[in-house]
């Protein structure tokens, strides 16, 4: 930076907050402006953070750049997951028997990672069960089953000791799936298959699912040109 902020920079400005001369009103003020400046740098780096993770820049790579584990920046920067939700009946009208099929399958694997929620990480190893379906065979082309799993299993939330009979989808999973009904529509499909989950996930951009995949060297664009190719 050409011109830093200085240390008296900031005296300065805190001096005239208040023509007051009481120290503990200078204190307080002095709190106030660094609490700020600790929020505008975690928003400056987040911005680049996120600007990094738009142009495809891994999260091992951001973490290897700030001096921490890929764990430990994806804590930081990516948000918080919000109270559970449900999906009734009526949002799977229009899917396949694959794509049902792959709904299914995301529960078992959610079920047999211990998992009292359904996120998209579980809706891409779900894809897995339906090999002839258009999303493994893209998916294919990428990575193997076992890769794209090992690559999974490793972001995995921690177990839990009892997992319910049914399991609630995150926010990100739930908007994955309605992504998938939305994907569908946008490209002129009256059904919602294996491949419009897939696209629901990585439009999702900031689930679990989605940052596996990018990891993996799959995009959205790529899946769009394979499906219009075929």
């Amino acid at each position: 930076m050409d011109e830093p902020v200085t240390i008296d920079d900031l005296v300065g400005r805190v001096k005239r907050m208040h023509a007051d001369d009481d120290p503990l009103v200078h204190l307080a003020d002095a709190i106030a402006v660094s609490e700020r400046i600790g929020d505008v740098a975690d928003q400056l780096v987040g911005y680049f953070v996120e600007a990094a993770r738009t142009a495809g820049v891994t999260w091992a790579d951001i973490g290897k750049t700030m001096g921490v584990s890929r764990q430990a920046v994806q804590k930081r920067f990516v948000p918080k997951t919000a109270p559970m939700v449900t999906l009734d009946a009526a949002t799977f009208a229009g899917f396949t028997p694959r794509a049902r099929a792959i709904i299914v399958a995301a529960e078992e694997e959610a079920r047999t990672a211990g998992h009292d929620y359904l996120g998209t990480e579980h809706l891409v190893l779900g894809l897995l069960a339906q090999p002839e379906g258009l999303a493994a065979k893209f998916l294919s082309e990428k990575t193997t089953p076992e890769q794209l799993r090992t690559a999974m299993v490793q972001v995995f939330g921690p177990r839990v000791g009892e997992v319910p009979e049914q399991l609630p989808y995150t926010p990100r999973g739930k908007r994955a799936i309605e992504l998938s009904v939305q994907e569908a529509q946008r490209l002129g499909h009256d059904y919602v298959g294996t491949e419009h989950i897939l696209l629901g996930v990585l439009v999702e951009r900031f689930g679990v699912g989605a940052q596996v995949l990018r990891e993996l060297g799959v995009e959205q664009r790529d899946v769009e040109e394979w499906l219009a190719a075929r």
